[in-house]
């Protein structure tokens, strides 16, 4: 979950899209008792909406072709939790992933709609609600993989040429594999990531596995393949596993508390994952129990 994953994505168009959507996969409004006080979860339930911003990035959130409504493994779990916390309904806007964080902070919205990749710079700046996945990291090359690149440290050798999106936690891994700045090429759009090894201009693109496989999906899998084995990035001597969480503002720990209880519970109940399966997801992605905001933000002051 690009940044999930997040983590994460694109489109240079910035507006309301279906305001006052009816909320994906909802149920009836619940949980009437709620102790949140949240001025942003008060201000939602009266207005029976929630400002929630997204990027169009198949499965993580996009706007269906054909409905016109927004759509996406990270708006089915929150609008179905938002129901839960009595806020009905969702004014969903299209955003350019790098403006998705200055923007919650200046309250332009109130949340993401999509799981974003939980990184120590992340939680400096907005918070996290506890992960909904988690996701291994990969690459896309040519098929054949002409360069043999099988981990982040092969990224490294200077003949290799890495695409990222704009934004993504994978440049920061990348540069501390050893990738110099002049080898990374960045893209708005994941699309264009994909494109530039198909062409050849880059020979690695970037991602999750979960992201890339639906890549291949989305973009065609025509002279690509995803690197295997691959090992991912290496942190404090372990292989990062990267995990997917909403992000709010620092603030809002009502919410965020509220928010939690309900994730927990539609984890341990099989909602969540009867709610993402039909994008992909499945057991191997649920993330374990002791893996929390948390514990993935160990030195945020909002925790």
């Amino acid at each position: 979950m690009a940044d999930f994953v997040t983590r994460r994505r694109f489109l240079t168009l910035s507006g309301a899209v279906g305001a006052g959507a009816v909320l994906a996969a909802c149920g009836k409004s619940t949980d009437k008792n709620s102790s949140a006080t949240s001025d942003t979860l008060a201000d939602a339930r009266k207005r029976g909406s929630m400002r929630i911003a997204f990027i169009n990035n198949k499965p993580l959130s996009y706007t269906d072709d054909k409905t016109g409504k927004l759509t996406g493994s990270g708006p089915a779990v929150l609008t179905a939790i938002l129901a839960k916390l009595g806020v009905p309904n969702v004014d969903p806007v299209l955003v350019d992933f790098d403006a998705m964080i200055p923007g919650l902070i200046a309250n332009r919205w109130d949340m993401s709609a999509f799981p974003f990749y939980v990184t120590p710079k992340r939680c400096e700046q907005v918070a996290f609600t506890n992960p909904m996945a988690q996701y291994l990291e990969g690459a896309l090359v040519r098929t054949g993989n002409p360069k043999g690149i099988h981990s982040f440290t092969d990224l490294a050798k200077p003949d290799v040429k890495v695409a990222i999106q704009t934004g993504n936690a994978e440049i920061d891994w990348a540069k501390a594999a050893g990738v110099k700045e002049s080898q990374i090429q960045l893209f708005q759009e994941e699309a264009l990531g994909v494109e530039a090894v198909r062409q050849g201009r880059a020979d690695a693109y970037l991602n999750g596995t979960f992201s890339l496989v639906q890549d291949l999906k989305n973009y065609g899998a025509n002279g690509l393949e995803i690197a295997t084995p691959f090992k991912g990035p290496i942190v404090d001597g372990k292989e990062v596993i990267a995990y997917g969480a909403w992000a709010l503002r620092p603030q809002d720990t009502a919410l965020r508390d509220d928010f939690n209880d309900e994730l927990a519970k539609m984890i341990d109940n099989g909602e969540l994952l009867k709610l993402e399966s039909p994008y992909g997801y499945d057991q191997d992605t649920l993330p374990p129990k002791d893996v929390t905001a948390k514990t993935l933000c160990p030195n945020a002051s909002w925790k």
